[in-house]
């Protein structure tokens, strides 16, 4: 039985490989599109905020999914772009380009939902829960920490993913071709 917890430091090897199982297939071979999806979607908040980091861990305790959370977007703009957007310099213009998007987006909903998170389990433990145990636990300690709310964004063609924030209770705040910008208030 799979059960969620804090990500510890041993986790980070699992974490990075969820994040490159669940990614755009091009990112499980080493090479740019692995850099740029670690550097953008995984890395920066495992080693800045771990205690904002929850997993799922199977029966041997191995991470099989996330929740992965950056609690103040203006603190996260700044190191990302100082200490991160230079991992990427090597990854060419696209890849460079979609990592400083990342960024960029979450600022116009910044007041509003200052935190924004990164979810990803493993197929074989999806459907089980997981994804609003890992939701449960993450929101509750945004809530406690005053936070007023926290945003994601979505592949616009992810009708699961869509759903399943819906029904968690985020509202579409933006949709776009490439994706759907969602958040939930905390307060």
């Amino acid at each position: 039985m799979a059960s969620i917890r804090h990500y510890r430091e041993t986790d980070k090897v699992n974490v990075q490989n969820v994040c490159m199982q669940t990614g755009p297939g091009a990112a499980r071979e080493i090479g740019p599109a692995q850099t740029m999806l670690l550097t953008t979607y995984c890395d920066y908040y495992i080693e800045q905020e771990p205690q904002n980091c929850f997993v799922v861990a199977d029966d041997n305790d191995d991470a099989v999914g996330y929740i992965l959370c950056a609690e103040n977007y203006w603190r996260y703009r700044l190191r990302f772009r100082m200490q991160y957007i230079p991992r990427v310099k090597d990854c060419g213009f696209m890849k460079q380009t979609e990592c400083r998007g990342s960024y960029f987006l979450p600022l116009f909903y910044s007041k509003k939902y200052p935190a924004h998170l990164h979810i990803d389990i493993l197929d074989d433990y999806q459907r089980q829960g997981l994804g609003s145990r890992l939701m449960d636990n993450l929101t509750s300690q945004l809530r406690k920490k005053g936070v007023a709310g926290v945003m994601l964004v979505v592949g616009a063609q992810n009708e699961k993913g869509r759903n399943f924030y819906k029904k968690y209770g985020f509202k579409e705040e933006l949709v776009m071709p490439f994706g759907v910008v969602m958040g939930l208030a905390l307060k």
